[in-house]
């Protein structure tokens, strides 16, 4: 079953390439890659260096990954990226190319997909991460006017 709401963060351990590989207090396990990340956030710049890199520990009682220099990761932000890489959800960016793939406004999406039209633009500004749900509704769209193409 899906996992929808971030647990916190039991162990962090730092892994080659820039990946986190993150021990959630539910259990489970996952691998963040950050690189991309890093190259493309100023703030994240010092992390190039993989020995700074390496000094990730878990920060915030839980909520956190922490780096000496007062740099953190919010817990909901490792979360919804490890979902997003696993394959479970919908970057806002790619939730956006879908439905502009598609030709559809806001509006046409959500009543595409049996959404509100809030939640199409939580999903697009990011505020809410998209769920399994939509992300394979999507998928499912995709497939029927791939059919109707043919």
């Amino acid at each position: 079953m899906p996992r929808n709401k971030p647990p916190r963060i039991r162990v962090v351990a730092a892994e080659g390439s820039k990946r986190l590989r993150i021990a959630w207090a539910d259990g489970k396990n996952d691998i963040v890659a950050l690189e991309a990340l890093i190259r493309h956030r100023k703030a994240l710049a010092p992390l190039s260096r993989s020995a700074a890199f390496a000094k990730a520990r878990v920060g915030a009682q839980g909520w956190t990954v922490a780096w000496p220099g007062g740099i953190e990761l919010d817990a909901t932000f490792l979360f919804r990226l490890a979902r997003i890489q696993a394959g479970d959800s919908l970057s806002p960016e790619d939730f956006i190319a879908w439905r502009r793939r598609h030709g559809y406004s806001q509006g046409a999406a959500a009543e595409a997909l049996g959404l509100s039209d809030r939640m199409v633009k939580y999903y697009e500004q990011g505020r809410h991460a998209v769920p399994r749900t939509v992300l394979l509704a999507c998928k499912g769209l995709d497939a029927m006017s791939r059919r109707r193409a043919a």
